[in-house]
């Protein structure tokens, strides 16, 4: 999400691939789960020009697909057409069940496991030194109940089971990164917090069935909106099928990279 409305790639492998441990080398086991499954070798494909895989089928959900403003509903739509054109690839029409409930469910799930994990720490905290957004979250995450904690988790694997139908039928699942592009940020931030709940929804609409089921996903510019803001395309991925998803994340930066523009104030840190 913060890599499309930067104008630059954002790459979430499969939850897993990376150890929490802290690894020099990211990918790789991790040590303190001895018991854990060996996990299927990554082999990245060499990205030396775009030739692209032939057959590749996107699977896009319409109603959810569309449900942006329509800056990125068109631009996103482009972006499928040039892959359709130049490569070939194939856009299908599926449903995705229950979304609604997988976000429901989603937020259940990341704030139980939130207020957990940092229970002590609240136990001393000043609320006077936290933010009004970080407040408000606290005291909604520290409302659910284990039963509703243990609804989300069957929730979960209800949408693993629909998701994996889906797969068996297409490569990777295709939506806008966000819903809008980045939103201007008021002067009264300070005092009443920088979130806004209708933009912040729709910021978030297409990260939860990757962030929840715990899928690779990657986003790519694929252009601007009226106000030059960037928008990215984000195609979601079977687990540990990270080098299919770099392999199509570089075939349209091909289409698209002639197009990119540099912000009003660029560094380019790889120049000599």
């Amino acid at each position: 999400m913060p890599a499309a409305l930067c104008g630059v790639v954002g790459f979430k492998p499969s939850f897993g691939r990376v150890s929490h441990s802290g690894y020099a080398a990211i990918s790789g086991p991790n040590s303190s789960h001895h018991s854990q499954t060996t996990l299927p070798k990554l082999c990245f494909p060499l990205l030396k020009s775009p030739k692209p895989i032939p057959n590749i089928r996107l699977a896009k959900y319409g109603e959810w697909f569309n449900d942006c403003n329509e800056e990125i509903r068109v631009c996103c739509s482009r972006a499928l057409e040039k892959l359709h054109d130049n490569y070939g690839w194939e856009t299908i029409e599926v449903t995705i069940p229950e979304i609604e409930v997988m976000r429901l469910a989603h937020y259940v799930t990341i704030g139980s496991e939130c207020s957990t994990s940092i229970c002590r720490e609240l136990e001393k905290l000043n609320k006077d030194e936290v933010g009004w957004d970080a407040r408000v979250a606290l005291s909604v995450y520290g409302s659910f109940s284990s039963q509703e904690y243990l609804n989300a988790q069957r929730i979960r694997n209800r949408q693993l089971q629909f998701h994996k139908r889906i797969f068996s039928m297409a490569d990777v699942i295709v939506t806008p990164t966000t819903g809008v592009t980045a939103y201007t940020i008021e002067n009264d931030t300070r005092h009443t917090g920088e979130l806004d709940y209708i933009n912040g929804a729709a910021l978030v609409r297409y990260q939860i069935a990757g962030n929840f089921l715990g899928l690779p996903a990657i986003t790519i510019p694929v252009g601007y909106d009226n106000s030059h803001l960037p928008i990215g395309l984000q195609f979601i991925g079977k687990p540990w099928d990270e080098s299919l998803l770099i392999h199509i994340a570089f075939s349209m930066q091909a289409l698209c990279i002639s197009q990119y523009k540099n912000p009003e104030v660029f560094w380019d840190l790889l120049a000599n």
